[in-house]
Formats: structure tokens, sequence, C-alpha cells
């Protein structure tokens, strides 16, 4: 018999396995999540504003103009919105709610929110309405007044309507009076941080 091993019989226990070579992902150090800071967020909250069904169009303008202007898109739709409230309260601006067929509210926009019935293969009716009150919008550097105007102003002891469709009508009456040159929106700059000057020879 010869001295050759087997390949397929056991291990001798004299002949040890390889050593495998350590994990590397077993010896770095566990990084814990860092955890953000919210006090700016906390101290800033009731600035914030979250409207749901508006033009989506119109949102996208604000962005837009906020972007060429180089300012937060916040104090832009701000300065829109306060521009279409002092136009509306002035008789500059006039909204005429209508009633909706679908809804217990009134509307602006009645072309848009009437639903088209549309017979299937079955001859079932199947409706098909535009669902703007999935948009949800929100924007920062919002007075506490001017939030409490818009929303009383959609109130049933107002217009009664949609706070989306209200904030649609101002923000397009404002950016049509911004294409036109009536409406002036002026960045100014914002100084964040200083620098020293140096006074004197050395």
């Amino acid at each position: 018999m010869s001295d050759r091993r087997n390949p397929f019989g056991d291990i001798p226990a004299s002949e040890s396995a390889p050593a495998t070579p350590p994990d590397l992902y077993e010896s770095l150090p566990v990084a814990t999540p860092r955890r953000r800071k919210r006090d700016w967020e906390r101290e800033h909250q009731n600035e914030k504003v979250v409207y749901r069904g508006v033009d989506p169009q119109a949102a996208l303008q604000v962005r837009q103009l906020a972007e060429e202007l180089c300012v937060p898109i916040g104090e832009v739709a701000r300065s829109l919105l306060e521009y279409g409230l002092d136009a509306y309260s002035h008789g500059k601006l006039n909204l005429d709610p209508r009633p909706n067929p679908e809804r217990l509210r009134m509307t602006l926009f009645p072309k848009r929110t009437a639903s088209k019935r549309k017979t299937g293969k079955a001859g079932r009716k199947k409706l098909s309405k535009e669902a703007s009150w999935r948009v949800v919008t929100t924007w920062r550097n919002f007075s506490a007044e001017l939030k409490d105007e818009i929303s009383v102003l959609a109130s049933e002891k107002g217009l009664d309507i949609p706070v989306g469709e209200l904030v649609s009508a101002f923000l397009q009456y404002a950016l049509k009076a911004y294409g036109s040159g009536e409406l002036i929106l002026q960045p100014v700059e914002k100084v964040t941080s200083y620098s020293l000057a140096l006074d004197g020879d050395f």
C-alpha cells in the first residue's frame, strides 16, 4: 500500500485546517448613528405652514421664482400670498365661490373640480376627478397672523372654500402681477456672519 493519503478519507488529527482570516467588519468599531439637533426646527415650528390642494403649477412657479431670486421658497410664497390677500381686502381681486356638487363646501374652480362621467365596457359608470387635495405643499417663514387670516377667510365664516383653493387663487393672481411688472420682488442681501477688520500699524 502506498503512503499517499486518500483524498476522500478522514483528515488525520495531526493535520489542522488552515486558519481563516479575521472578518474585516468584526474588527471595525460599531458606529452609532449621529443624532441631528432639532432645536432650530422646534423654535421655528410656528412659522411652518402645510397646505393641501395647492395648484402644483403655481407651487412650481413659486419654487422657480425663489431660485431665480436666490431667496428661500417660503419667503417668496409669503410675499405672493400677502399681495393676493391685500388685493382681495382692497377689492382688486374678486373671489366668487360657487356651489360644488361633489362637496358640501363652495369652490373657486368649478370646472376643475367638476367630475366627468365615463361609461366603461361593462356599462358601469366610472367617476374620474382630479385629486388635487392629495398635493401637500409645505413652506416656512410664515407669520402666525398671515396663517390665521388665510384660514379664517377660507373657513365657513368666510368664503367657505378649501384653504388650498384660496392659496392657489392668491398665488395665481400675484404671479400674474409679477409677470406683468405690477408686483416687484426685490431680494435684499442678508448678513449672516461678520469678519474682523484690522486697524492700526503692526
